[in-house]
């Protein structure tokens, strides 16, 4: 049989017993972003950055007019609720990595001029405790953040920041519960001088109490950090 006959042969045999599905919807859908355009079409999407601290919405700044030099801006793609809820587990807990090129593409386009004004060095992902990475094969923070670095030709330092303590996930706690849950979990080497000033990535923020503390983590070591990126935001 010639090669692409066996190319063919193998793809349709695969798509009959797994069928390229939409991750939003669950519906038949043959795309390399497996998303359909109905679901893009639902996706509801942030216009600007947010401060972390006081919720406030900054566009057009790089640090928030009330916080100053507490900012804790969040260049967010869009709110957390279906379908985008939906594509971020299958994305987290199901195995399905398309969405981090996917995504990936969409901040670094959507944020591109931001990103070039905050002059960050390097893109940090939220790092996983090591026995949950190995429960789980790979680090969602990671792989979005290793896209996002290609496309904005930023440095990937995946050895700066690590997760020292093993915590309940924050999805299955309270809200009020989320801050003291991840006070204390992370550790960071000390800054180098070749790398000063970084982003922050993770797939999810919610109450931002990971985020937040990931940051004071690597501030407390010598680093600025500049923003915080993520797929989505939200309490839902």
């Amino acid at each position: 049989m010639p090669a692409i006959a066996e190319q063919e042969w193998l793809k349709g045999f695969l798509d009959f017993f797994f069928p390229p599905l939409c991750l939003g919807c669950g519906k038949y859908y043959e795309d390399e972003d497996s998303i359909c355009e109905a679901c893009f079409q639902k996706i509801e999407e942030f216009a600007h950055p947010l401060c972390l601290n006081c919720d406030s919405i900054v566009p057009g700044q790089s640090q928030c007019p009330i916080c100053l030099k507490d900012s804790a801006l969040l260049y967010v793609y869009a709110d957390y609720r279906p379908p985008l809820k939906e594509i971020v587990i299958n994305f987290k807990f199901r195995g399905i990595t398309s969405p981090a090129k996917t995504f990936a593409r969409l901040l670094a386009s959507k944020f591109e001029k931001q990103f070039a004004d905050l002059n960050a060095q390097a893109i940090v992902p939220i790092p996983l405790h090591a026995a949950r990475k190995n429960q789980r094969g790979y680090n969602q923070a990671e792989l979005l953040a290793r896209e996002l670095a290609s496309l904005t030709n930023m440095e990937i330092a995946d050895n700066i920041l690590y997760r020292h303590k093993r915590r309940r996930p924050q999805a299955r706690l309270k809200l009020e519960k989320r801050k003291d849950n991840v006070a204390g979990v992370f550790t960071a080497v000390k800054g180098e001088k070749e790398i000063k000033r970084v982003l922050l990535v993770d797939d999810v923020v919610t109450t931002g109490a990971t985020v937040l503390e990931a940051k004071k983590c690597l501030e407390q070591n010598g680093y600025t950090v500049v923003g915080i990126v993520a797929i989505a935001h939200g309490l839902l």
